[in-house]
């Protein structure tokens, strides 16, 4: 694939707004700016589709078949990884044709991407394996899981532990699940290769879902992940995709400082680290690092934030 103008993530200390500066400071909180590498194709949609897409290559297909709503981060990242590479790409998108087409949705047409509109029903059939094979054999098509969330995503996450070293937590929102996952086994690879001082010094994982009634999901990834990591299923602030009033002043806050946030995942996440930071929950010798996952494009879904879209 062509990577020019792909770059290395950045890591930088987070700008502390006026109402923080005199608590009590961790020793470092820092933001690793997934968002920050590439134009489109950035966050951590990048790492989920890596060796999704080089699979594809190297299985001879030149379509990719993939799902997601009318706001998907994946599908916009998906449009434009086939936009660059020449690979057809087609989308079951989650809503009705008759309906206007989302700015997510208009940039992914214009990117190459055909549209296909599924009800909330038939929608639902994307967990059935048959049926995905089904679609993948019916449109001649490489077929990626919702979000990017299966093996060969997890994989390229799993490529994010070497930016978390010297780290006590890593803080990251949570979706599906496949970055958390990824993450999780990076480090577990990092440390069954190292000394065992470096093993003992792995950082913990504390996730954020941004979902509601995501329970049960929590504690499926706890299970397979093992170890002291941990998710917490309260900072939703009331389901996926919403956004209280609370929120967009929190993202417009930290706009003016130049760090730019989207509202589903990453501007919750950092919500949920100032809560424990201004309870006094905060670890004064503690190194956090939090996971901007990207997303930025998602801001047109809010239209007090559409008009500021890095």
């Amino acid at each position: 694939m062509n990577t020019e103008q792909l770059t290395v993530p950045s890591v930088e200390a987070i700008p502390i707004l006026p109402r923080l500066n005199l608590l009590r400071k961790p020793c470092a909180v820092d933001i690793l700016h997934l968002e920050s590498i590439h134009p489109v194709l950035s966050g951590n949609k990048w790492y989920k589709l890596k060796y999704n897409l080089a699979a594809a290559q190297q299985q001879g297909f030149d379509s990719l078949l993939s799902c997601g709503g009318p706001h998907s981060n994946h599908l916009h990242a998906l449009a434009c990884a086939g936009q660059v590479l020449g690979f057809k790409t087609t989308a079951f998108v989650r809503g009705y044709e008759h309906l206007p087409l989302t700015p997510t949705l208009i940039d992914c047409q214009r990117m190459g991407m055909s549209l296909i509109f599924l009800d909330k029903q038939t929608y639902k059939l994307r967990y059935d394996p048959q049926w995905c094979r089904q679609q993948a054999e019916q449109y001649s098509s490489y077929w990626i899981a919702e979000g990017g969330d299966n093996e060969l995503g997890h994989k390229g996450c799993e490529e994010l532990a070497e930016y978390c070293q010297g780290y006590d937590e890593v803080w990251l929102s949570v979706g599906s699940g496949c970055t958390f996952l990824g993450l999780a086994d990076g480090l577990k690879k990092i440390a069954e290769s190292s000394s065992q001082a470096n093993q003992k010094n792995q950082p913990i994982i504390r996730g954020f879902l941004a979902i509601k009634g995501g329970e049960a999901l929590a504690v499926e990834l706890l299970e397979k992940v093992g170890g002291d990591h941990r998710i917490n299923t309260e900072s939703h602030l009331g389901g996926f995709g919403k956004c209280p009033e609370s929120l967009i002043y929190l993202i417009q806050e930290y706009d003016e400082q130049g760090l730019h946030l989207d509202p589903v995942y990453t501007a919750k996440m950092i919500m949920a680290f100032e809560q424990r930071w201004q309870a006094g929950l905060l670890d004064q010798s503690k190194r956090y690092l939090l996971i901007h996952t990207g997303g930025l494009q998602g801001r047109r879904g809010v239209s007090s934030l559409s008009a500021n879209v890095p």
